[in-house]
Order: structure tokens, then C-alpha cells, then sequence
């Protein structure tokens, strides 16, 4: 008996979750070529391979918002692409091939206003045909779930569903774009010893290497060479000495910055998160410093 009623608590928590309308679900898994855009190329183009086998899709839509490099909101979410369901579910896969150019109009601003370090962030949206909208919050009685994958509701066994993916806008780095003065726009550390002070980046002294003449601004002149990947931007600072901490009366000699951070040489801009030491021990903090090319 208590096997029994094993069973039938068994057979109603499924019935309560929704297992036997599984016949409704669907699946749908979206993947890009890249997850870049290199701006250099002028109007890049990444291809979305869409992967499904559900019939009853009306349509999905791929939303878009964008986040400028350094603000703390992005955009509100925009209609990207709209995918009939009728091109889905016949064939193993589709391509969607869409340009930066999309990206960005669909978000209303232009390719010109794009720079290194932006990102746009899509989200797919299911459609059904019998009305319901994934991804979604599903009720079961007086229970919620948030339905953020795929719903209890699965086809062909499979609970595939990508729902969001991010981009990143890259430039690749020229030692010769990066060069020239530039203004300090960030100093968390407070080491600048003069509050107008304007460094120069010299390419050099190797491949992937840039100078910055007299970062801080103190009177000793110390450089701070920084290795940047051309591919990536990815830019890293080895320890090295920047600033003397007796100009400020501490009295406890040379201090070096290590760390690491991103030089965009085709927008001039160099954000660095920096550890600061002296001699005898480090600072606490890691303290972020940036620098924007004079125009």
C-alpha cells in the first residue's frame, strides 16, 4: 500500500508540474560565430546559427540593449530581429547573419558613436503558437517559477534554450594610434602630483609595448611601460616604479604600480586597475586609473 501511494503522489506532483503537457514545449539554441565585434572592420557581421526542432513556434524575437563602456546603465531593450516560426523546426538549423550596423540602429545610435570596451547584450524570446511566451513565470497552483531556461515543458527530450548572449565591441591595438598626450580622467589613488598634468605615450620599447613619459607627474619622471595584446587589449602593467611617496611626506621611498586593464589605441582610452606598494608593503586596494587621448 504505501508503494501504491507512492505512485499516486508521484503521478500528481508531475500533473501539478506540468509533466504531462510536455508535448507542448520547445527548444531553441541560438550560436554565434564570434562574440565580438572588431570596429576596424567597418560593418562586421556576426552569424547566429539557430538550432531547432519544435514546429509550434510562431515567431522569436532577438532584443537587443547596449552598455557604453564605462556608464553604469545600459539602454532600454530594443527589437533586434523577428524569426518567423515557420523557418524553424524543418530543417536541423538556420542562419541569421546580422551586422554591427543592426546592432546598433536598433538601439539608436550610430557606428561612429560605437568605441573599444561596449557591449551589446541580446535576448531571445520564445513566441508560441498557443499564445504562451517564454522566457516567462509559470504558475502551478499557488506556486511560482521563475522560467528562465526552458519551462518544465521540454520537446524531443531536450531543455535547450539560450536566452542571453553578450558582445563585446574591440578594436584592435596600434602602438602608433596610442600615441600622444593625454589627460588624466581617473585617479583613485590620488598619487598625480599635479592636478593638470598630462602624460605622453610614446610607442615602445618592444612590439605591444607603449610608454607612458612621466605618468604621475612627479618630479623624479618616472615611465611606466605597459604590454598590451594586440588582439584583445587586454593591458598589463608588470611592477614597476611610478610615483616617489616622499613628495607627500610619507617617507617611505619609491612606489611601484602593478596590474592590469584596456587600451583602446582607435578611441584613445586606457583604463587600469593598479595595486600600489612600497618597498616594505603594499597599499589595500586596488585602485583604477584612466586616461583619455587629447582631441
Amino acid at each position: 500500500m504505501m508503494a501504491l501511494g507512492l505512485i499516486i503522489f508521484s503521478c500528481e506532483e508531475q500533473e501539478k508540474l506540468g509533466y504531462e503537457q510536455s508535448d507542448k514545449g520547445f527548444n531553441l539554441r541560438v550560436a554565434p560565430d564570434k562574440n565580438t565585434f572588431d570596429i576596424s572592420a567597418g560593418d562586421p557581421e556576426i552569424n547566429f546559427t539557430i538550432y531547432s526542432d519544435t514546429r509550434t513556434i510562431d515567431r522569436v524575437q532577438i532584443l537587443v540593449e547596449f552598455l557604453k563602456f564605462g556608464a553604469e546603465e545600459s539602454t532600454s531593450i530594443r527589437l533586434l530581429k523577428e524569426i518567423p516560426g515557420d523557418q524553424l523546426g524543418a530543417t536541423p538549423s538556420i542562419n541569421v547573419p546580422i551586422k554591427l550596423s543592426e546592432f546598433a540602429g536598433a538601439v539608436g545610435i550610430t557606428l561612429d558613436e560605437l568605441g573599444g570596451g561596449d557591449q551589446f547584450t541580446i535576448h531571445n524570446k520564445v513566441l508560441m503558437a498557443d499564445g504562451r511566451v517564454y522566457p516567462d513565470t509559470l504558475k502551478f497552483g499557488d506556486d511560482e517559477f521563475v522560467n528562465v531556461e526552458n519551462s518544465f515543458f521540454t520537446s524531443a527530450a531536450s531543455t535547450s534554450y539560450t536566452t542571453t548572449l553578450a558582445f563585446a565591441v574591440l578594436c584592435p591595438f596600434v602602438a602608433a594610434d596610442a600615441e600622444g598626450p593625454y589627460i588624466v580622467t581617473r585617479d583613485d589613488a590620488e598619487v598625480l602630483w599635479a592636478p593638470d598634468h598630462e602624460p605622453v605615450v610614446v610607442a615602445g620599447p618592444g612590439a605591444n609595448q607603449v610608454t607612458i613619459k612621466d605618468l604621475f607627474g612627479h618630479p623624479q619622471g618616472y615611465d611606466v611601460i605597459v604590454d598590451v595584446n594586440p588582439a584583445t587589449a587586454v593591458a598589463t602593467v608588470a611592477k614597476q616604479v611610478a610615483w616617489q611617496s616622499d613628495n607627500f611626506g610619507f617617507g617611505l621611498g619609491p612606489a611601484s604600480v602593478q596590474g592590469q586593464g584596456l587600451f583602446f589605441s582607435c578611441t584613445g582610452f586606457l583604463t587600469l586597475d593598479l595595486v600600489h606598494s612600497v618597498e616594505a608593503f603594499p597599499f589595500d586596494g586596488v585602485f583604477k586609473l584612466e586616461l583619455t587621448k587629447k582631441p
